[in-house]
């Protein structure tokens, strides 16, 4: 419940980009007691600023609309795509998470021969559906229109029955502690789904990404197989891949480390 809430509480920052405790008390239909904890915890997990008698959307931690996202770090998400581009071969059958870094690597797909697609992205869905050598599987779902993507109990139950060679998958933070995490929890039950049904699992996530942590929990980093990145800065971080047997893969920093 409190998880619900707080993403409630995120969702009215974004539209009004401040709140009143008394009226999210009322809205949320629970105490302001319980509205000023939630908001206490949010603060110490950097996702909004607490102000007299309310809260601020927290700029700097708090997901941008995809259309901006998507150009942010644009030459990064190239050279991950194309180095993630690598790993599929004809025949394959491949899961692309809804995330920005997921797209790029669509784009590289368009004229791909003999490829089976599953997602639950519609950015995804409207570059390939045209691609007559690809087979496209939507989950489906519940609109969601800043991120125009779909989730809800229908997408994951389609999830829970398919199975892929290849699951790729984004992220707004990566962490020691926390592990991958993102920030849409109905999204985030679809990636963990698809991530448990992939043969193997890799996570396209640029340097920046590292050190971050969102909401809700996606996954273990012992989930993960590959991690293709731009860089890995911090030696404490790619120490304690190495430790999990997590391949990573660097498209401008040293070889790669399996």
């Amino acid at each position: 419940m409190a998880d619900n809430r707080k993403e409630q509480i995120l969702t009215i920052l974004r539209e009004k980009k401040s709140v009143r405790i008394l009226d999210l008390s009322k809205q949320l239909r629970v105490s302001r007691e319980t509205v000023r904890k939630d908001i206490m915890e949010m603060e110490e997990e950097g996702l909004l600023k607490k102000t007299y008698g309310g809260a601020v959307l927290d700029e700097a931690n708090t997901e941008t609309d995809y259309e901006r996202r998507r150009a942010e770090h644009e030459e990064k998400k190239e050279k991950i795509a194309e180095r993630a581009y690598q790993f599929i071969e004809p025949g394959d059958t491949i899961y692309l998470d809804y995330g920005t870094s997921s797209y790029a690597l669509a784009k590289k797909l368009v004229d791909f021969e003999d490829l089976t697609v599953v997602t639950n992205s519609i950015p995804i869905v409207n570059l390939l559906i045209r691609s007559s050598g690809i087979q496209l599987i939507i989950l489906g779902g519940n609109v969601r229109k800043n991120e125009d993507s779909l989730f809800g109990t229908f997408g994951l139950n389609n999830a829970k029955e398919i199975f892929v060679d290849l699951g790729f998958f984004g992220c707004a933070g990566i962490d020691i502690k926390s592990g991958v995490t993102n920030y849409h929890m109905g999204e985030i039950e679809i990636s963990k789904a698809m991530l448990h049904h992939s043969k193997t699992v890799i996570l396209l996530a640029d340097e920046t990404k590292f050190g971050k942590s969102a909401l809700y929990k996606t996954s273990d980093l012992e989930d993960l197989d590959i991690v293709i990145t731009t860089d890995v800065k911090d030696s404490e971080v790619e120490e304690e891949f190495l430790k999990q047997t997590i391949e990573i893969i660097k498209t401008e920093g040293n070889d790669s480390h399996d």
